[in-house]
């Protein structure tokens, strides 16, 4: 259906791991353990592959029994060690598969960065890169959600230039005519370089090549 109709990216499937039907994320989730949302995921991927469509994993590095994240902040107070052994195990099972894109989550987790949400964490994306090994897409949840939007992290820069310091290729938002002006600018003052920009256009374009694109 997606195919019919044009559409060569879904953002999906989610690859949260939630066994808890009180989670925010479960009625979204395959509601599995660790290893079986692995293999789901994996699944899920393939077929979307063979039809010449992107799967987008999301939300990175997994949602846990976090709050909802549209209606405002949310702290992920688990350890590494934790994540690893649940959270993280869909993810690097799909990137090891050869996933082409993964969606960052706007929850703060407190193991990689303390102070930012993930969706704006240059660590965070530091540990997709270096630790996973992903060479892929990184895309933002919508930036106008209120764990965005809704709060002050002290940035010297607005939350849009902030997404793309932090390394992500794709930004989602609502109100894209101030998203562009504001990244326009901030290339324009040398706040964000072209050779960070060059990096992202060139992942954006070898998507493009992978799905037939181009």
């Amino acid at each position: 259906l997606l195919g019919d109709l044009g559409v060569n990216v879904n953002l999906a499937p989610v690859a949260d791991v939630s066994t808890d039907p009180n989670d925010f994320i479960y009625s979204r989730s395959f509601g599995q353990g660790g290893e079986e949302t692995a293999e789901y995921v994996v699944t899920v991927m393939e077929q979307f592959q063979k039809q010449k469509i992107s799967a987008v994993l999301k939300h990175f590095p997994g949602y846990g029994s976090n709050s909802d994240t549209h209606a405002g902040a949310s702290i992920d107070k688990r350890t590494l060690a934790e994540l690893k052994n649940r959270d993280l195990v869909p993810f690097q099972q799909g990137i090891d598969e050869g996933a082409y894109a993964i969606m960052v989550s706007h929850n703060t987790v407190a193991c990689m960065d303390e102070k930012l949400p993930a969706s704006l964490s240059p660590a965070v994306h530091k540990y997709l890169r270096e630790n996973m090994g992903f060479t892929g897409i990184i895309m933002t949840d919508d930036l106008s959600m209120e764990a965005i939007a809704g709060q002050d992290f002290g940035l010297e820069h607005d939350v849009y230039v902030q997404a793309v310091l932090a390394g992500n290729d794709v930004i989602l938002c609502s109100d894209y005519q101030t998203a562009y002006q504001s990244i326009l600018d901030a290339v324009n003052d040398g706040t964000i370089s072209e050779e960070r920009l060059n990096r992202s256009v060139f992942r954006i374009l070898s998507w493009k090549c992978m799905l037939n694109l181009m």
